[in-house]
């Protein structure tokens, strides 16, 4: 079985994020790390491996949109035990859309061929969890969303727990199916040192529209042109000072009735 986990390369979690005056978004990081592999796809990349380790799966392929230099969440990947990992980048992709994106990473997977299972973190590409049930419908597959666990797994079909507001359903599908997977599946493990050199070594391939061939994936949807800082909460705080408990209570209750707050 072969299997692909989509990921994206991320603005570290202790990056600096500034809003420029036009528009635009930067960020640089005091630690010297500005980029990692986005956090939720950590845990689609765990679960790949597992499948691997258990005998389930042959292949497990990272693969990414971005820039053709985009290889630190991908060697993060390879180096926790990923066996490939593709960049599919082209200057027609620049600016797509969580669709624009689904569009290519669809592509993708049919071109590596012969995949059984995608697996996507919770949130990818813009933070809205919109892309992997999006894959799934240009790929015409099953799409299973907020996996907890895979109970059964095989050649022909898959059996999962899905977290779901009122607690946890079990669902059986036929493969192949793209899944979106919560950090309750499992505990990423942490790269190994010569993981982490061995993936240093690797080059990675880099995938553009001569290979995927689409017409349709350039550009977005969505307007970004409006992005601003969120406004500063403005209020007042008023102390009350009494050496009395209960003036202080009386004061206090006095108060929130004058506000109307009760």
């Amino acid at each position: 079985m072969k299997v692909v986990v989509c990921t994206k390369q991320t603005p570290s979690t202790t990056a600096a994020i500034t809003l420029n005056n036009d528009g635009s978004v930067s960020w640089e990081d005091a630690g010297g790390k500005p980029n990692i592999l986005n956090p939720w796809d950590e845990y689609g990349v765990e679960t790949g491996i597992r499948l691997k380790e258990d005998g389930k799966a042959s292949d497990v392929i990272a693969l990414t949109t971005g820039a053709p230099d985009d290889t630190v969440g991908l060697k993060t990947a390879l180096a926790m035990g990923c066996t490939e990992a593709i960049i599919v980048a082209d200057e027609a992709y620049a600016g797509v859309d969580t669709l624009g994106t689904a569009r290519i990473m669809a592509a993708a997977i049919n071109n590596i061929g012969d995949v059984s299972l995608a697996i996507f973190g919770r949130q990818i590409n813009g933070d809205m969890g919109h892309t992997a049930v999006q894959t799934a419908v240009k790929l015409g597959w099953t799409p299973l969303t907020q996996v907890t666990a895979i109970n059964e797994i095989d050649d022909d079909r898959i059996v999962v727990e899905r977290a779901v507001d009122d607690g946890r359903e079990t669902v059986e599908a036929p493969l192949p199916v793209v899944l979106s997977v919560s950090k309750e599946i499992y505990e990423p493990r942490y790269p190994s040192f010569m993981g982490i050199r061995k993936a240093n070594r690797v080059k990675i391939p880099v995938w553009g529209n001569d290979e995927l061939n689409l017409d349709d994936a350039g550009g977005s949807k969505v307007d970004w042109s409006d992005i601003y800082d969120i406004p500063a909460r403005e209020g007042t705080v008023q102390m009350i000072d009494s050496d009395d408990m209960a003036d202080a209570a009386k004061e206090l209750v006095d108060s929130l009735f004058e506000e109307k707050v009760i």
